[in-house]
């Protein structure tokens, strides 16, 4: 198998001699993966939203219905809507009209799938959802001291040819690593700034063509991205090799852009594009059109810095900022000799749910 590699993502372990919050200091830290044990006890998503029942995909309607005393459940959510062409159109829906699609039965497979994509939790389900940092060592800095920087990092442009930032970190911090950190910082708290967070729901995949998929791309700020239910695989790439893929792409006129697109939902990547993308980081050698696409897998292939990993309900991911990644969602192993398998192949596959908070 010529694709590449990859290693497996480290494991978070606390208690010391590396408490987690201490990657946040690390120049150019690497992902890092956080267990199951750590914060589904914090978060009353895992319990609230999905029902008791192995593999705890399927969604718990009369919870949401609970939630519903003044119509907030007609609150307008985007919906991505891919069609079967592959490409993808931005749209509206209430959200109680998306949660009968996620809980219905029987969904026909030629129907364009729905996904939610990086939006903020509607209100009403915030406290299902509480940021986990203080169990990771953070501390979220105050509001009020947080508006006193008057520079959002939100707006930060992900380009690397127009972010000077973003470029000059990755170049000048290449080869850094953990020795670089003062260890004398683990008994000290390390505050943080949240600049956002995202939902991301859909169908659990039962075939290829329904996965949920988002392309490579990298972000100004670093992310926390738990998965609710259901898995998804993840593959990152460090800064300098990401970007140099992509320019090369770009210069091949694989890609119209070498803009990273860090917030790439809204409709930037056409279905062209986003299967060049598909092809040389998630296929292999035999997937690519040209010479091009064979030069970036065997790129991939010949590094030593590409992390795979697939993150199963309850387990997290922490994201570096400017780390390239990717991910789609896992389609199960089915055992057709039990009984609710014939539910699942009628349609029903439970529901993907993933949350992500940005940080710095």
């Amino acid at each position: 198998m010529l694709h590449p590699p990859t290693l497996n993502l480290p494991q978070t372990n606390p208690p010391p001699p590396l408490p987690f919050h201490i990657l946040a200091l690390i120049p150019l830290p690497p992902p890092h993966q956080i267990p199951p044990t750590l914060l589904p006890p914090h978060t009353p998503a895992f319990e609230n939203w999905f029902l008791p029942i192995p593999p705890y995909n399927l969604l718990n309607t009369p919870y949401f219905t609970s939630l519903n005393p003044s119509s907030s459940l007609e609150i307008q959510v985007p919906i991505e809507i891919t069609l079967p062409s592959g490409d993808v159109e931005m749209t509206s829906f209430p959200f109680s009209d998306f949660l009968e699609y996620l809980s219905a039965k029987d969904i026909d497979p030629e129907i364009p799938k729905l996904y939610l994509t990086q939006h903020p939790p509607p209100h009403f389900l915030l406290n299902d959802l509480p940021p986990p940092f203080q169990h990771l060592g953070f501390k979220i800095r105050p509001l009020s001291r947080r508006h006193q920087n008057p520079t959002s990092a939100t707006k930060s442009s992900t380009n690397p040819n127009t972010n000077p930032n973003l470029k000059s970190k990755a170049t000048e911090t290449e080869g850094r690593g953990q020795e670089q950190v003062n260890l004398e910082s683990e008994n000290k708290e390390v505050s943080i700034d949240i600049y956002t967070t995202s939902l991301w729901l859909s169908r659990t995949p039962l075939t290829a063509g329904a996965q949920t998929h988002t392309p490579l791309h990298r972000d100004p700020l670093h992310n926390i991205f738990l998965q609710l239910s259901s898995s998804k695989s993840l593959i990152t790439l460090p800064p300098l090799l990401g970007s140099s893929i992509f320019t090369y792409l770009h210069r091949h006129h694989k890609l119209s852009s070498t803009d990273p697109r860090g917030h790439i939902r809204d409709g930037l990547l056409t279905a062209k594009e986003s299967g060049v993308l598909d092809r040389v980081i998630w296929g292999e050698m035999e997937d690519a059109e040209d010479a091009v696409e064979e030069e970036v897998i065997n790129l991939l292939a010949r590094s030593g810095e590409v992390y795979e990993t697939v993150v199963e309900r309850g387990e997290a991911v922490f994201i570096p900022e400017g780390w390239w990644h990717t991910l789609k969602s896992v389609i199960p192993d089915h055992d057709n000799n039990k009984p609710e398998e014939e539910e699942r192949r009628k349609g029903r596959g439970g529901v993907v749910a993933s949350m992500n908070w940005w940080f710095r």
